[in-house]
């Protein structure tokens, strides 16, 4: 009985969202989520906690804010290659979206400064250092209702790490994240049109 109630209400749910246009100027959209990554050139998987804030100008083009922190690494292979002892990147750029009704697909670039410090197994008395960085998306989302979303993303992220004895090391890395969002367009809840 239950779960007949609540399957009725989620299919009502979206049902109603298909007759709202919920994507356009004013929408504002968050998340925090676990993001796992793989390195291209280093063979370990890092594991990241995850935000972004995005703002949409209309329905085509958003600007939008990413953070990461990592959270842990795992080595492939049983070898000495790069680790992290810590990370934090922060990322800021322009999105451009293909939407229909309530799925928007976008693509986005972004530049930005990863925060790095290496562990000590890959150098002695490591340094913080502030390494400039860019990140690459494409992903989708769908508006459920007008106040959460189910999104995926795709991100590559570009940075080098400078100064080491060794030389510099290459940090890019390939990142997918996924889950629920949560949005509100402002200029509806006061009564505005797109």
């Amino acid at each position: 009985m239950v779960r007949g109630f609540v399957t009725v209400a989620f299919i009502s749910i979206i049902g109603s969202c298909h007759s709202q246009d919920l994507i356009g100027a004013g929408l504002i959209k968050t998340t925090g989520s676990i993001t796992p990554g793989r390195m291209v050139s280093q063979p370990l998987r890092n594991i990241y906690f995850s935000g972004f804030a995005e703002v949409y100008t209309s329905k085509k083009l958003s600007f939008r804010g990413d953070a990461l922190w990592y959270v842990d690494g795992h080595e492939k292979l049983a070898s000495n290659t790069w680790r992290y002892a810590r990370n934090l990147s922060v990322y800021f750029g322009a999105f451009y979206h293909f939407n229909k009704n309530n799925w928007d697909a976008h693509i986005g670039f972004q530049p930005g400064m990863a925060v790095v410090v290496p562990s000590g197994s890959v150098q002695l008395n490591p340094l913080v250092k502030a390494c400039p960085s860019a990140a690459f998306h494409v992903g989708t989302t769908y508006y459920v209702w007008k106040y959460f979303n189910f999104f995926a993303d795709v991100a590559y992220t570009h940075t080098h790490y400078r100064g080491l004895n060794t030389g510099s090391v290459y940090l890019g890395e390939v990142l997918f994240t996924a889950g629920l969002g949560f949005n509100i367009n402002v200029f509806q809840s006061h009564g505005k049109h797109r």
